[in-house]
């Protein structure tokens, strides 16, 4: 296994920003940047996939000296981003209404294999190392990836086109009252 899963991991990660997430019924669709951005206001849907993120996160930053908690983190991500396919309905950003998944898009596939290299690498190295010395280190472009991740999320935050207002899917549309 190269010593360059890390950088794999986060490059695949950070491209999957780029595509759909999701594919819904009506021809609509669901950004994977968006789906990052707004994942917590799924659990009052039962939607816990999104905490794959944080998972795999605490497992990057441990990967060297907490090795084998980083690969315990990093199946736990796999477990719960896995589960993503038992998902039937996501909330539209537009419409605001529930509609039935039919499929997943590149962004989806780009971020489970970021997982899922991330945990190849990560148990070869834990097998392989005696020490957490043994264990790769962070590479410039690590960094420069990791960086490059937060200059997405902040540009997204400030896109209109991604706005969402959870409050709208949340409370349901008023009825209009006849006398």
């Amino acid at each position: 296994m190269p010593v360059f899963y890390l950088s794999i991991s986060l490059l695949l990660y950070l491209l999957a920003l780029f595509f759909d997430g999701a594919l819904m019924s009506g021809g609509r669709h669901m950004p994977a940047l968006q789906m990052l951005l707004y994942g917590p206001w799924g659990m009052p849907f039962g939607l816990y996939q999104w905490f794959a993120n944080p998972l795999l996160a605490v497992a990057i930053l441990a990967h060297q000296r907490f090795r084998r908690m980083a690969l315990g983190c990093g199946l736990a991500a796999l477990y719960l981003a896995a589960s993503s396919f038992g998902i039937d309905r996501l909330p539209d950003s537009q419409s605001y209404d529930f509609n039935a998944r039919t499929g997943f898009g590149a962004g989806f596939y780009l971020w489970l294999a970021a997982i899922v290299v991330f945990c190849a690498g990560q148990a070869w190295h834990c097998w392989k190392a005696r020490s957490a010395a043994d264990m790769p280190g962070w590479r410039w472009l690590d960094v420069a990836l990791i960086a490059a991740l937060g200059v997405a999320l902040y540009a997204a935050t400030q896109m209109p086109s991604l706005r969402f207002e959870p409050g709208k899917v949340l409370m349901p549309p008023e009825q209009p009252q006849s006398f």
